[in-house]
């Protein structure tokens, strides 16, 4: 191969190296805010669980209140 050859090859191959390494970079940055976004949903919906299961407590522990005073009046 002559030395014109070689370089453009060269060339060539380093440009196709700069492009498959931004679509990496662009690929991951996709990839961490699809997987920020799911987190920040999970979070949401435990936080729900939590209140809807704290109610549910406060319930049962205002109902059990209501009963002991009934029967300490």
């Amino acid at each position: 191969m002559g030395v014109r050859k070689t370089l453009l090859l060269m060339s060539i191959l380093a440009l196709a190296a700069c492009n498959t390494a931004q679509g990496v970079k662009k690929d991951v940055t996709i990839g961490a805010e699809k997987a920020g976004e799911a987190l920040h949903k999970g979070g949401e919906a435990v936080g729900e669980a939590l209140n809807k299961t704290g109610e549910v407590v406060g319930g049962a522990i205002k109902k059990g209140g209501e009963a002991v005073q009934k029967v300490v009046d």
